[in-house]
């Protein structure tokens, strides 16, 4: 069936820990995407969306592949 769906690819997907913050509380989410988003992106949380304002790939993320920062508006 795949010689089917010549237009769809395999993309991997990673695994980030977001942490949603707003001016008197935070919050934490896992997410699944493919890739990690850039700081002045948005991101859906089950917040609604949010702002991306940092992120993080260090060894100490484990065992996400990166955390994500971001604020709600």
């Amino acid at each position: 069936m795949d010689g089917d769906l010549p237009h769809l690819h395999h993309v991997p997907i990673k695994r980030f820990l977001i942490k949603i913050e707003a001016p008197t509380w935070e919050d934490f989410e896992d997410v699944e995407l493919p890739q990690l988003p850039v700081v002045g992106e948005t991101i859906e949380t089950k917040y609604g969306t949010c702002l991306v304002t940092d992120t993080d790939v260090s060894p100490t993320t484990a065992p996400y592949q990166g955390k994500i920062v971001c604020r709600v508006p």
